[in-house]
């Protein structure tokens, strides 16, 4: 979830350490109240039938609901309408205001470190290969948070590569 030096101090939080966070303090509610999860989907795709953008929905027990967007496209934003379907196929949508959560390229960017060969260990039982420099995020956080007020004609962009937390109520309007 880290990065650490010979010491084990912690340097600099790793992507999964903020996406952890998105999970556990965005999309769910903390604490032991139970949440319901939905099924859901994304028309977005490659063309070739792979999901650019994964979808995953609970009804929290402070009664928002919540939605967890992944935009697997590593080059494109991607806009999304979200709809809500009942069994009664009655279509809602997120209104009035919205917390969104986002982590993507802008908030998090890892820049891998350098190694060269060696023709051969520069002492016994040493690497054939040196490392130069440690690798690095830049940026490396945080989360960015937002609010919107929102209505049935709403889109929400996804940034390449990214998480994106979504929660608020619906209604029909």
């Amino acid at each position: 979830m880290q990065t650490v030096d010979r010491d084990y101090k912690i340097q600099q939080p790793l992507a999964q350490f903020f996406v952890a966070q998105l999970i556990n303090l965005e999309w769910i509610q903390p604490g032991s109240a139970e949440h319901r999860s939905f099924s859901a989907r994304s028309d977005i795709d490659d063309g070739a039938g792979h999901a650019l953008v994964t979808a995953y929905a609970v009804k929290r027990p402070d009664g928002a609901w919540s939605l967890l967007l992944v935009n697997r496209d590593q080059q494109n934003t991607h806009s999304v309408k979200i709809a809500f379907q009942n069994a009664e196929q009655a279509v809602q949508t997120f209104i009035g205001p919205v917390e969104i959560s986002t982590f993507g390229k802008s908030q998090y960017q890892w820049h891998p470190g350098h190694t060269r060969p060696a023709g051969h260990a520069e002492q016994p039982g040493q690497p054939f290969v040196v490392e130069d420099t440690k690798g690095m995020a830049d940026p490396d956080g945080p989360i960015l948070h937002s609010q919107q007020t929102v209505g049935k004609d709403t889109n929400f962009d996804l940034p390449a590569a990214s998480v994106v937390v979504v929660r608020g109520k619906i209604g029909t309007r």
